[in-house]
């Protein structure tokens, strides 16, 4: 039986005292659907690059009719996928939801965690590993909604990403859906089985039909000339698919490299907005005067812009082919419920650096290698303390037990049976990265703690969560991408060019025009909380964007 059955979750959420009342106040009646749109890797900078391309009825709804903030950014310093979706839906950041990152280093497992897994919840439609938000410690707006409504609204969430549907759709959402291979899956800890519509939907070869596709220019060559060349020599040569335009999906391609193309592609958002609208349909959302939710995750986005870089012709036709689904699945809410009583809400989870050999306004890019990172740290910890002896399981033992990027983690047991104070140690390890080339700046979690301590809300600090965060943080100068890989690119700074992202409302209650000023993606469960007319959260990091409201 799982550890977290839904019952339990809204048992102990009442016990833990999650808000429950209606906050009454709203001049403009409630939505019945609202519709929170995460495009993965969509930097702040896209909307205006390629706007000029944009659809009458795909962002230009939100853009021309809808309250547009030109300065949104995420807060916290570890800009990646989980911890940006977690942000969303709850307002909180890792040092109150506890996902520090993608993964983590769990001490007493003596292994890496990914911030999605559950050993104790299974796949529905996949034999993968289990699934669920146990390690997510805070609640998202759809839990309050639900505990609001007494479970009547519905909260549906999905993504290509497992981690982008779970961390938006949190405790108590109805079921969050993600693809595995060429199907729709969920958890158990959502269904006990997968609802007829999405047996039906995975059985129709949604994903299998575009085995021999090709993926072309949206726009006569002509209109990418702003973003230079399309071959470029840092890009990826995507298996199967090449560097350069045309990308093909080959007959004879391997299905792993089949699966490769089709989600470094538009494909799989159109497979996924088909979805998305089938879920309106057969889950009859926003048809009654209890509110619900759908959050979209469009996780192809991310995986192009990784392979070929923010000045690619591939992530501008992305963006163009990204506005056009857009536009499909928006006339299918005029359709089937109305867009004046749908509330839309557009971000993005992170932006991404340029690739590093192209980086602009006069930058010195370049590329680490996280190897020596960890091996600046061991070698200053040796020369002070000598070879650790414990854990005896290793061979040999070394100080540093892990190092993920922005994250090192020392080895406790070590330090222990040689009595040697962990701040010592993390001073040692501090010093020996503030000398490798490229890191721009390090805190030991001591000196986090005392901001935690002090009230201090630093990018680092509001990223630390002490129980999984490592135990030297450290920063890498701007424009310089860790990696093993010569090509490609990635995300995960506090630099303005991972940090930026849209944030675009449309709705009844939303007064359209342009803000200037700064906001956070952590303003988002707020705003939507008083939208839906439930009670704020009280450990929210954002605020309400009163500016916007009628």
């Amino acid at each position: 039986m799982l550890r977290h059955t839904r019952s339990l979750v809204l048992a102990v959420a009442v016990a833990a005292g999650w808000p429950q009342a209606s906050w009454a106040g709203n001049l403009s009646p409630r939505p019945r659907l609202v519709v929170v749109i995460s495009i993965d890797q969509l930097r702040g900078d896209y909307l205006q690059r390629f706007g000029r391309y944009f659809s009458k009825g795909g962002l230009n709804l939100l853009l021309r009719g809808g309250a547009v903030f030109t300065d949104a950014h995420y807060r916290h310093s570890v800009t990646q996928t989980c911890p940006g979706h977690a942000v969303i839906m709850t307002g909180t950041h890792a040092n109150i939801n506890g996902i520090v990152a993608n993964s983590w280093y769990n001490r007493s497992l003596r292994r890496t965690e990914y911030c999605a897994a559950d050993t104790l919840a299974k796949l529905l439609g996949s034999s993968a590993e289990g699934r669920s938000p146990r390690n997510l410690l805070d609640s998202t707006v759809g839990d309050h909604l639900k505990l609001s409504s007494a479970g009547r609204s519905r909260v549906i969430t999905v993504a290509g990403k497992d981690r982008s549907a779970i961390m938006m759709g949190g405790h108590l959402a109805d079921a969050a859906y993600w693809t595995e291979d060429t199907v729709f899956v969920t958890s158990t800890y959502y269904l006990k089985e997968l609802p007829p519509w999405v047996r039906r939907f995975n059985a129709s070869g949604a994903v299998t039909r575009y085995r021999g596709a090709t993926w072309n220019r949206l726009l006569p060559r002509s209109a990418y000339a702003m973003m230079g060349p399309d071959d470029v020599r840092a890009e990826e040569a995507v298996p199967g698919f090449g560097r350069t335009f045309p990308h093909r999906l080959g007959i004879r391609a391997s299905h792993a490299d089949f699966l490769t193309g089709f989600q470094t592609s538009p494909f799989e958002n159109e497979v996924l907005v088909d979805f998305a609208m089938e879920a309106v349909r057969e889950e009859r959302l926003g048809r009654d005067d209890d509110p619900d939710v759908l959050a979209i995750g469009f996780s192809a986005n991310d995986l192009v812009g990784h392979s070929y870089g923010p000045d690619s012709h591939e992530v501008m036709d992305m963006t163009l082919r990204t506005d056009r689904v857009l536009e499909r699945f928006f006339a299918l809410l005029e359709k089937e419920v109305g867009l004046e009583r749908v509330l839309l809400v557009l971000t993005s989870d992170h932006g991404v650096a340029p690739l590093p050999e192209v980086a602009r306004q006069g930058a010195s890019g370049a590329r680490l290698d996280p190897a020596l990172i960890a091996a600046a740290a061991e070698r200053a910890l040796r020369i002070r303390f000598g070879a650790p002896r414990r854990p005896g399981w290793m061979t040999p033992p070394t100080w540093v037990m892990h190092q993920d990027w922005p994250w090192l983690y020392l080895n406790l047991a070590g330090l222990e049976d040689k009595n040697i104070p962990l701040e010592d140690a993390e001073e040692v390890a501090k010093a020996a990265l503030e000398q490798v080339p490229g890191v721009v700046r390090v805190l030991t979690a001591g000196e986090l703690r005392r901001q935690r301590e002090e009230g201090v809300n630093s990018r680092a600090q509001v990223s630390f969560y002490p129980e999984r965060s490592g135990n030297v943080y450290f920063e890498l100068s701007p424009y310089v991408v860790p990696g093993e890989e010569r090509d490609g690119t990635t995300h995960g700074s506090p630099w303005a060019y991972d940090t930026h992202v849209p944030l675009l409302w449309f709705g009844e209650g939303i007064a359209p025009g342009s803000h200037t000023g700064a906001v956070s993606v952590a303003d988002i469960a707020p705003t939507l909380s008083r939208l839906l007319e439930i009670d704020i959260p009280s450990n929210v990091q954002g605020r309400v964007l009163e500016e916007m409201l009628r």
